[in-house]
């Protein structure tokens, strides 16, 4: 081009080639207009320049794997995110280096190839060891593969920044196209019909083989344990809460037609949500019995939950499987999508619910059009 460093390639597109830490890049400057290259190619000239007499040093030292994580992990330490969101990044983190298969430590980033990470994801999800308490088994769900893999492009993204290297290989199409993340299982739950929730919920109250139990201290102790635990289902059913704000909930905090949730995820969790009648009954009940203090008695009611649904035969059921029954019932129910999504806690304006329950949307959007009419009572028109 005779600009030093800019080239016009045969595909017609121009490109930079410059040196990072000793290696010849090329870089694509996403046009094909002489004059927009040459002013991309001087800005990007510029930015190595700077770089060089200011970072040199710290550019040289983010070349490998381990130096890039320790880096981001001082960067997650002193970030504003929650420490909840900071723990899950180091997890994150270190099933990456655990699974790597290769030194982490010393593993260059610029040797980081769509088919390196292409093996690293078929190993997470075939044959990497995934310990759950005393058992063990091969492979991890989808969802845990693409979050060690955001870990790696976070790493990548970082070194680029650095100018390690010049580009990641998730932003890159070449041999192996389409997405280097595995495509995640449905979100959309598969529960129980309303009726078979209720005989849900009520066999978690139930203690079975309760004439068995002889002392009748033993026998209280256990029909007060499986109350609580239906109690506390049905609130996570008939509220849509979270596990933490329901355990921060306490009997103040009802007002009637309304209830305060103090959110417990993030900032824009706080809420007051209207009281459903299945709830405001519920409440009723437990204010009969508790006029002060915590709205529950209990904080988990994991096991007896379990226990339940093997009794009735039925796919185990996780507390949050529960949200989804509540989510699902209102929009069953003709609440509109966004009005849901605030209920729940969401900030999105329903864009996560709309992907899970797209199936309930299309099913009620036929039920709609069919109420439409476009004739006036009393005409007939063809």
């Amino acid at each position: 081009s005779g600009v030093p460093g800019l080239y016009l390639r045969s595909n017609g597109n121009y490109y930079s080639r410059y040196s990072v830490n000793g290696r010849r890049t090329w870089r694509s400057l996403d046009t094909a207009v002489a004059e927009v290259a040459r002013l991309r190619h001087e800005r990007r000239r510029g930015e190595l320049e700077v770089s060089r007499q200011s970072g040199g040093e710290i550019n040289r030292d983010l070349r490998t794997l381990g130096a890039l994580a320790s880096e981001l992990r001082r960067q997650i330490d002193q970030s504003a995110i929650s420490p909840r969101t900071k723990a899950g990044y180091r997890v994150w983190l270190d099933r990456l280096e655990i699974n790597w298969p290769a030194d982490f430590q010393t593993t260059l980033a610029r040797s980081v190839t769509r088919e390196a990470i292409v093996q690293l994801r078929n190993h997470l999800a075939t044959r990497a060891i995934v310990k759950r308490g005393k058992t063990e088994s091969r492979g991890y769900r989808p969802a845990v593969v693409n979050q060690t893999l955001t870990a790696l492009r976070l790493l990548l993204e970082l070194a680029v920044k650095n100018h390690a290297i010049a580009a990641t290989p998730f932003g890159q199409s070449g041999v192996i196209e389409g997405s280097l993340l595995m495509s995640p299982k449905t979100r959309r739950p598969e529960l129980p019909s309303s009726e078979a929730m209720e005989r849900l919920l009520s066999e978690v109250g139930r203690v079975p083989d309760l004439e068995a139990i002889e002392d009748p201290r033993m026998r209280s102790i256990r029909v007060e344990a499986a109350a609580n635990a239906e109690e506390y289902c049905r609130f996570l059913a008939y509220s849509g809460l979270r596990r933490g704000e329901a355990a921060a909930l306490r009997i103040e905090d009802d007002r009637g037609d309304t209830l305060v949730v103090r959110g417990t995820k993030t900032d824009s969790a706080y809420r007051v949500v209207p009281v459903t009648p299945a709830l405001r009954r519920l409440i009723d009940r437990i204010r009969s019995r508790r006029p002060g203090g915590p709205m529950l008695a209990i904080k988990s009611a994991r096991v007896p939950l379990q226990r339940a649904c093997q009794r009735l035969g039925i796919a185990a059921l996780t507390h949050h499987h529960l949200r989804h029954y509540f989510a699902t019932v209102c929009i069953e129910s003709g609440v509109p999508v966004p009005t849901v999504a605030d209920w729940l806690g969401h900030c999105d304006g329903g864009a996560l619910l709309i992907k899970t329950y797209r199936h309930l949307r299309d099913r009620h959007s036929l039920e709609a059009a069919r109420s439409v009419r476009f004739t006036v009572q009393g005409e007939a028109h063809l």
